[in-house]
């Protein structure tokens, strides 16, 4: 059964959802059977690179129009779910900055198995360790962390390779109507957007499954399921 997730580096609630849907697959007893595929969508492809983002709060403020207060309620909650998953969370310290070439790297990634490792590894930089996931070195560093070659990581951030991919992740997205990260789309039937409880990933692990299954020539109805998560405008749910 093939999962596909559109996800964004700079989307506190990926980071979440994919540590819930990890944690819901290590219940779910077909898990044998799925493969995953994630899919590159940018909240803001014009927010600047190569290390030079800027500190998260200004980037809410002043280009996602949020109010202090708002910022402040979305970290509690933030908080709360990091604290519940035993999580460290450093959120309201940490960087916005373009996620194109963060992705280019799980596009690598992906040609040896190891996306989900690389994509683990990105969210962690950016909501426990607050580090600039645009920076080359720290790509190069994550990449190498999880077994790619450095000489591969850094021909491929000095090419294009995998700038067309993205854009196609992207329009896909749009052509399905999606506009809201995390979604996790399973069998092209069942979606979650954002990060859901586990309970609930199980649950929907469990009837995709059935679904894909026992599938008929007639098409379902998508059905979605839907919790925090944020939106193509750049903005996140309070």
């Amino acid at each position: 059964m093939k999962i596909e997730v559109w996800t964004d580096i700079m989307c506190p609630y990926c980071y979440i959802g994919k540590i819930h849907y990890e944690r819901a697959l290590r219940q779910f007893p077909h898990a044998d059977e799925v493969k995953l595929e994630w899919k590159a969508f940018q909240l803001n492809p014009n927010l600047p690179d190569k290390g030079n983002g800027y500190p998260v709060r200004e980037y809410l403020v002043n280009s996602a129009g949020y109010p202090e207060e708002g910022i402040d309620s979305m970290f509690a909650n933030l908080k709360k779910m990091a604290d519940n998953l035993g999580v460290p969370f450093n959120l309201p310290r940490s960087v916005a900055a373009n996620t194109r070439d963060a992705h280019r790297l799980i596009k690598l990634a992906a040609e040896k198995g190891l996306d989900s490792l690389v994509v683990g590894k990105l969210g962690k930089a950016y909501f426990e360790d607050a580090k600039d996931y645009s920076d080359w070195e720290l790509l190069v560093s994550i990449g190498k962390e999880a077994g790619l070659e450095e000489e591969e990581i850094r021909r491929m951030l000095h090419s294009e390779d995998y700038l067309y991919e993205i854009k196609q992740d992207m329009q896909e997205a749009a052509n399905l109507g999606f506009d809201t990260v995390p979604t996790f789309l399973m069998d092209r039937r069942q979606a979650i957007v954002g990060s859901e409880p586990v309970d609930l990933f199980v649950k929907v692990l469990h009837k995709a499954y059935d679904a894909w299954k026992n599938r008929t020539a007639k098409e379902k109805e998508l059905e979605i399921s839907k919790g925090k998560s944020c939106k193509a405008d750049g903005t996140c749910e309070i």
